[in-house]
C-alpha cells in the first residue's frame, strides 16, 4: 500500500459520493435541513435562547445526523450490486480483511479529511474573521454554517461511507486471491 494507492481510495470513494449524493439529493438534503436550520438559529440567536432549547436542538442535530449516516449505510448496501447480496459477516470480514493489510491507506483517508476540514471549515471561518465586517460576522457564519450542513458535511458522511465501500469491495478481492490452505484459513 502506498500514498497513489491512498489517494486512489479516496478519489474512488469520493466518485462513488458524487453519484451517490446526486441519486439521492432529496433524501440527503430533506435529512440535512434540520441541522441546517438549528446552526443557522445557534449561530444567529443561541445565545438569547434558553438553555434548555439549545441543548434539545443539539439533541435533535445528533438524531438527524446519525439517521442520515443509517439511511446513506442502508441505501448504498440497497443500491450496490456487490454489497447488497453479502451478509453483514462477509462485509465486516471483508473489512477487517482491507484494515489488516491496508493501513497506509486508511491513514492516508485521514490526511485526506483533515486537508478537507481546514479547506472548507478553518480557511472560511478564517475569512470570515479577517475580511467580514464585525457587524456582519454573525449573520455570515451563520449563512455559512447553514450551507455546510447539507453541502459538506452531508457529502463528508456520504464519502466516508463510500471509504468502507470502497474498503469492502477490495477487502473482497483479497480474499478470494487468499488460498483455501493459506494463512487465515478456516477461520
Amino acid at each position: 500500500m502506498t500514498l497513489s494507492s491512498g489517494l486512489r481510495l479516496s478519489a474512488d470513494a469520493a466518485r462513488w459520493g458524487v453519484r451517490f449524493y446526486a441519486r439521492h439529493l432529496w433524501i440527503v438534503l430533506g435529512l440535512s435541513l434540520i441541522p441546517t436550520v438549528q446552526r443557522f438559529v445557534a449561530v444567529r440567536w443561541g445565545q438569547d435562547l434558553p438553555t434548555a432549547a439549545n441543548v434539545a436542538a443539539e439533541i435533535l442535530t445528533g438524531a438527524s445526523r446519525i439517521l442520515l449516516l443509517y439511511v446513506i449505510v442502508r441505501l448504498a448496501i440497497a443500491d450496490d450490486p456487490e454489497l447488497g447480496p453479502l451478509g453483514r459477516d462477509a462485509r465486516r470480514r471483508r473489512l477487517r480483511a482491507f484494515a489488516e493489510r491496508g493501513k497506509s491507506d486508511l491513514v492516508v483517508q485521514f490526511l485526506v479529511l483533515g486537508a478537507a476540514f481546514f479547506v472548507l471549515d478553518i480557511l472560511p471561518n478564517l475569512a470570515i474573521e479577517n475580511w467580514v465586517a464585525e457587524d456582519r460576522r454573525e449573520l455570515v457564519s451563520s449563512i455559512l454554517v447553514s450551507a455546510k450542513n447539507p453541502t459538506v458535511i452531508a457529502f463528508t458522511l456520504v464519502w466516508m461511507v463510500g471509504v468502507a465501500r470502497q474498503m469492502i469491495l477490495s477487502g473482497g478481492r483479497g480474499e478470494a486471491a487468499a488460498s483455501p490452505a493459506g494463512p487465515g484459513a478456516g477461520g
